[in-house]
């Protein structure tokens, strides 16, 4: 699975940075590379986000005919949006001062066996904020002052990075398992690679830590393509065993 990126942020943007502030002083809440937006609706210029078709309608509604459009409620700046569940995919949502948003590709969320949904580690998402309405003399909102950052899902690193290969020096006199530790215990694993003529691939969790281990053993090298769940995150790596003696 490809990158896909989804948006472009414009040259012309005036890019801010601001220092954290409020009462969490741990969160940036406007992190560099933060733009602004003067962004009308359709009747007044109809400014598009970026290079996106993100509008915002006559109605008051932020609209797209390509990405799904996700509400995460009240929120202090860009840094404080946390990533959304990523049910409930919606072509149109209210826009609200002092709300957050989250953008993405419809393409880049995956459905899990467990019913969960999650988005790849590579995909470049917009997380936006609201920050006032723009009226006309009579009062009417013909548009919103937003705040926007286009970035990947993860701020920090926390799972492994897409098509990354984890080495696993393997002794087959002891059988030492692979452990990766995660930002969660929410995991979810799916093994992708055909395993009848290698040594068979079985994994377990323990709190955070996914560990992987050989239940039959060949004595062949092999190279396992796995992918990972971890909260509403997932990504695709690749287990490169060596066989030690």
């Amino acid at each position: 699975m490809k990158t896909k990126t989804i948006l472009g942020i414009c040259l012309s943007l005036c890019v801010w940075s601001f220092a954290g502030c409020g009462d969490d002083e741990t969160i940036d809440i406007f992190p560099e590379g933060t733009a602004s937006l003067r962004m009308m609706n359709e009747d007044n210029g109809k400014t598009l986000l970026g290079n996106s078709d993100v509008y915002i309608t006559n109605a008051g509604n932020f609209k797209s005919d390509q990405f799904p459009l996700f509400d995460v409620g009240e929120k202090r700046g860009i840094g404080d949006i946390d990533l959304p569940g990523f049910t409930n995919m919606a072509p149109e949502v209210a826009v609200q001062p002092r709300h957050g948003y989250v953008i993405c590709t419809a393409d880049d969320v995956r459905s899990f066996p467990s019913g969960q949904q999650a988005i790849c580690e590579n995909a470049n998402i917009y997380r936006v904020f609201v920050d006032s309405w723009i009226e006309d003399k009579d009062g009417k909102a013909i548009g919103a002052n937003v705040y926007f950052l286009l970035g990947k899902p993860e701020a920090d690193e926390g799972i492994p990075g897409w098509g990354s290969e984890i080495g696993w020096q393997y002794d087959i006199t002891k059988g030492n398992p692979l452990e990766l530790t995660l930002p969660s215990d929410d995991i979810e694993v799916e093994i992708l690679s055909e395993q009848e003529n290698y040594n068979y691939l079985a994994y377990s969790m323990r709190g955070r830590t996914l560990v992987f281990r050989i239940e039959k053993d060949t004595g062949m090298d092999a190279v396992y393509q796995v992918r990972i769940r971890c909260q509403n995150i997932y990504t695709e790596v690749s287990l490169s065993l060596k066989n030690i003696w």
